[in-house]
């Protein structure tokens, strides 16, 4: 990485992107959930409502997640890289659970709604489909990727005995055999 962005050596910064990446994932759940309070899920078309305000929110958490992700990486982090897939993980199979139940909701509310909404329905079905298909995937990489973080050069080392790379190239040490810089002949 870049002496820009070397988290290593900026706790200030590390916490500042830590904060933003928690308020990615938990202000739009928090936003969305008040909207959908009090729980109705007897109520087929307040499920169809919930899964349209839902579907609306999903980018910011996969941000979240995918700045975690690369904080994990950048620290040489493999437990927070795990704890990131844990989480993606729970959220893909969270998705695709609600997928296919809102799939079933739409087939059943469809017979009932009426000729002029008949349209408007069928568009934002069809993008909640989308949208939730696409994130299950989505959140399906940040999973695999945080799963797959290669372990640190110093083979489980904790961070202050691991050796820090140096940035700049190591001098040259003279060969011995060298005739080295010869003055006064």
């Amino acid at each position: 990485m870049s002496e820009f962005f070397d988290l290593h050596d900026d706790p200030s910064l590390r916490r500042v992107l830590f904060l933003g990446a928690v308020l990615l994932i938990f202000v739009p759940l928090l936003q969305a959930g008040s909207q959908l309070y009090p729980l109705q899920l007897g109520n087929i078309q307040w499920r169809f409502q919930a899964a349209n305000t839902l579907s609306a929110v999903l980018l910011l958490p996969f941000l979240g997640l995918a700045l975690l992700l690369m904080m994990s990486r950048a620290l040489e982090s493999r437990s927070m890289a795990r704890a990131v897939a844990i989480v993606a993980s729970l959220f893909a199979v969270g998705l695709a659970g609600s997928f296919v139940a809102f799939i079933l909701d739409a087939l059943q509310l469809k017979t009932i709604v009426s000729t002029a909404m008949e349209s408007q329905f069928k568009a934002s079905a069809a993008r909640v489909a989308m949208v939730t298909a696409l994130f299950v995937v989505a959140y399906l990489v940040v999973a695999l990727a945080g799963f797959s973080t290669p372990r640190t050069s110093s083979r489980g080392a904790s961070r202050s005995e691991a050796p820090r790379r140096s940035r700049e190239p190591a001098p040259e040490e003279p060969d011995d055999e060298s005739p080295g810089l010869i003055v006064g002949r």
